[in-house]
């Protein structure tokens, strides 16, 4: 099946690309086109259903970069860079023999000039470089070339916007628009191509979820029908108090964008534990699952991905903590103090939330959902091994020995 990439472009760009979208299979190119790049956010609300989008330029990106957190396809864009400088500059020197120091160019970023003429070693005067901007009007980038022109400082004109060199060309004024690479434009289709399947096949992989109610509170069915609407999946039950759900990530990940699963949790007044596990098959997905609800208190959401990562509590944070480890400095951690990978990364994640440097056992035991004792434990083996220590104590409110206050001693960022 083909991958549909909408894109929008000026039509020179499009007669470029259309020819070079040959030697690409299972692609499809559907075009918007502009006059001018400032059109681009219009154009981008005119896109039909599609598989990914694609601007011909920087320049058609900036314009329409606020809107594209909204838009449900991946996106990307022909970049400037130096491959584009050489190329162009290159086919100047050979086609046209203009010194470089007789030229106009605009370009998106001048860096890029700059270094490339720094990679060829050249020490000779330097053309006229202008800047791109979307706050820069391109009639105020059109008039700076056509001034330099009739001052006779330079030759001709290399531009950026298709619009200016259709522009210069009816003035009679010798120009030439920045040449893509064959070969830079073929790697974004591709790139885009593939950023595309790899959206599809996040989106379809199968989710299971597990939803718990105290013993005494069973699931309200109003509150189940519309946890599987909100999340578009089918559900079994297993218990009176509890249930099995089946959906994809795609599904689970724009209910959780729109917040219809988080709102669900703050309506509610029967309290219940809601977790999913994603996984490289259902059972997989189903263990995560398992494990991610140990996790979860009432009202609250967590996740764990088929890399083992921890995500949540939604909706309080988006925290990920990764269960599975192979960083050296948690391994020796957890070898020294006899703890286990997955503890040392919960206390690392425990003191990045905190607003506070330091903490109680109370706090931490909260934290991890264990007893006081068992933090107590952790604890002691964190001093005794100089990755905490003592800095203080504070009293109650109720009689009895005031609780020990500690600070973590290794690095957490």
């Amino acid at each position: 099946m083909s991958t549909k990439i909408a894109v929008i472009c000026s039509k020179a760009f499009m007669e470029r690309i259309n020819s070079i979208a040959q030697n690409i299979k299972n692609i499809q190119l559907e075009f918007y086109l502009y006059n001018q790049p400032t059109e681009a956010p219009v154009l981008l609300k005119e896109i039909k259903p599609c598989d990914a989008l694609l601007f011909g330029g920087t320049l058609p990106y900036l314009h329409t970069q606020s809107a594209l957190s909204a838009i449900p396809i991946p996106w990307n864009y022909i970049k400037q860079d130096e491959t584009t400088i050489s190329t162009t500059l290159l086919s100047l020197i050979a086609n046209h023999a203009v010194p470089l120091n007789r030229i106009s160019i605009d370009v998106m970023d001048p860096a890029i000039v700059e270094n490339v003429l720094t990679e060829i070693e050249y020490r000779g005067p330097k053309p006229y470089i202008q800047p791109i901007s979307i706050t820069k009007p391109t009639q105020s980038i059109l008039q700076h070339h056509i001034a330099l022109w009739e001052a006779n400082s330079i030759d001709f004109i290399i531009t950026s916007i298709h619009s200016v060199f259709d522009e210069l060309q009816a003035l009679q004024i010798p120009a030439m628009r920045m040449l893509d690479a064959t070969n830079s434009i073929i790697q974004c289709l591709e790139e885009t191509k593939s950023r595309s399947l790899l959206t599809k096949s996040e989106s379809v992989k199968a989710v299971v979820g597990l939803l718990q109610a105290p013993e005494n509170k069973p699931i309200d069915a109003n509150m189940l029908t519309q946890i599987t609407a909100a999340t578009h999946s089918t559900y079994k039950q297993i218990t009176a108090y509890s249930f099995e759900l089946y959906t994809t990530a795609g599904h689970l990940q724009r209910a959780l964008e729109k917040e219809n699963l988080q709102n669900l949790l703050q309506q509610t007044s029967k309290p219940f534990k809601l977790a999913f596990g994603y996984g490289h098959s259902i059972f997989e997905a189903h263990q995560h699952a398992k494990n991610a609800l140990s996790f979860a208190k009432p009202c609250e959401i967590y996740i764990l991905d088929e890399h083992k990562n921890l995500l949540g509590p939604f909706p309080n944070s988006e925290a990920r903590l990764a269960l599975k480890t192979d960083d050296p400095y948690v391994l020796q951690m957890a070898k020294q103090t006899s703890l286990s990978p997955l503890n040392i990364s919960k206390i690392i994640n425990f003191s990045r939330e905190r607003q506070s440097a330091q903490f109680t056992s109370h706090n931490l035991a909260e934290y991890l959902q264990v007893t006081r004792r068992t933090t107590e434990r952790i604890i002691k083996k964190l001093v005794d091994n100089g990755y905490a220590k003592v800095v203080g104590e504070e009293m109650t409110h109720q009689q009895g020995r005031p609780r020990t206050i500690y600070e973590l001693n290794f690095a957490t960022y």
